[in-house]
């Protein structure tokens, strides 16, 4: 490829990033005005509205990992972006929670089939430090997507919260964006995919990806609620909050090279990051320890996420980097999932407030930035 080909084939994947985090996030800021159109719906209920497209990413990103391998690329991602237009907005027209979830559920669907290309291609046609660097971009422009989605939603959602949802035509712009610049990889035999095993290390990040998504999902799904019980602001200060925390994160993406200098003590300050962050959130009453609370953990996630998808795809054949981010795709899209049903079950089970939970994952997540350190000096 020419160096134009190659810019535009990059952006192409890029592209595709910033649609992921959009899928269940996108709606975060005005999630409690579905609530208040539905009076009598549990709350658990309306935060599945959230979390319940990721549970149809896992089965759809598993299934495009395999898929990948016999049928061509821009199929499979054409048919991804489709759905996510048409489930995603139309989510808005409907008049039930049922049918809104059934729609996130076709939503989930679609970005499920794109979810392992937005970085299986990064893994199959980049190496080296030009890799590291690009899962970095990937994560920042994922990141993008998230400011975008997040402002759009918050001052949308003011109006009406139908409105919001329309947030998920940008997928009509990626969609003529992908026709025009994305090229097909090369296909493969089938008598050569059969015979490659995925090394175990791909199982234990991508479960590091999935306690990691749970993670960010505690904050995705209770950052709202908490602003609106504590009266620290309107709709939209949350799409700024949420704004602020995905730009956080987009600098954490981009930067991640360089961060990646501080060798044993990555883990520890970025873990620590996102313990500060979630205390400050857990306990503060002042909007602008709020803010930076937000930006703290946003950073730290910034940084830790794309660094376990790089962690995945190090030492992996091109040929296997596509079903390998699908499995570690999936597995972070279940932290999603799993995470408000999780942490909703504990608060009711044990009586402890989401406060308390978000202050225990604080120390938690501190205590393991400790002993990461403390490992890595001695060996």
């Amino acid at each position: 490829m020419n160096t134009y080909q190659k810019t535009s084939f990059k952006a192409a994947v890029l592209s595709l990033s910033l649609l992921t985090i959009m899928s269940g996030a996108g709606v975060a800021p005005g999630i409690h005005k579905i609530a208040e159109a539905f009076p009598g719906t549990s709350e658990t209920v309306i935060k599945l509205i959230i979390s319940f497209p990721p549970l149809f990413m896992i089965f759809a990103a598993l299934l495009s990992g395999i898929l990948g391998q016999f049928i061509k690329h821009k199929i499979l991602i054409v048919s991804g972006l489709v759905l996510f237009v048409i489930g995603g907005v139309g989510a808005g027209y409907m008049n039930t929670i049922s049918m809104i979830l059934i729609f996130r559920a076709i939503l989930g669907i679609g970005t499920g089939l794109i979810l392992p290309f937005s970085t299986g291609l990064i893994a199959a046609c980049f190496d080296g430090d030009t890799k590291t660097k690009m899962m970095g971009y990937s994560s920042a422009t994922n990141s993008l997507g998230a400011i975008i989605g997040n402002i759009l939603a918050g001052v949308l959602a003011v109006i009406s919260w139908r409105y919001m949802f329309f947030i998920y035509l940008l997928g009509a712009l990626v969609l003529l964006f992908v026709l025009v610049f994305l090229k097909d990889l090369p296909s493969r035999e089938k008598e050569q995919v059969s015979k490659e095993k995925l090394p175990k290390k791909v199982y234990l990040y991508s479960f590091y990806a999935f306690l990691t998504m749970m993670v960010f999902y505690l904050i995705v799904t209770n950052l709202s609620f908490f602003v609106d019980a504590r009266q620290m602001g309107s709709t939209k200060t949350l799409g700024i909050l949420f704004a602020i925390s995905s730009f956080a994160m987009l600098i954490g993406g981009i930067m991640l090279s360089a961060f990646l200098r501080l060798k044993r003590f990555f883990i520890f300050f970025v873990l620590g990051l996102i313990a500060v962050g979630l205390s400050g959130m857990a306990k503060t009453n002042d909007l602008t320890m709020l803010f930076l609370s937000v930006i703290s953990a946003g950073l730290g996630l910034g940084l830790f996420f794309p660094y376990l998808l790089n962690c995945i795809s190090q030492d992996i054949s091109q040929s296997l980097s596509v079903k390998a981010m699908s499995i570690g795709m999936a597995c972070a899209w279940f932290g999603q999932f799993v995470s408000p049903l999780f942490f909703g079950g504990i608060a009711g089970l044990v009586g402890l407030s989401i406060e308390n939970i978000f202050l225990i994952i604080a120390g938690v997540t501190l205590m393991i930035g400790i002993i990461s350190f403390l490992f890595s000096k001695k060996k």
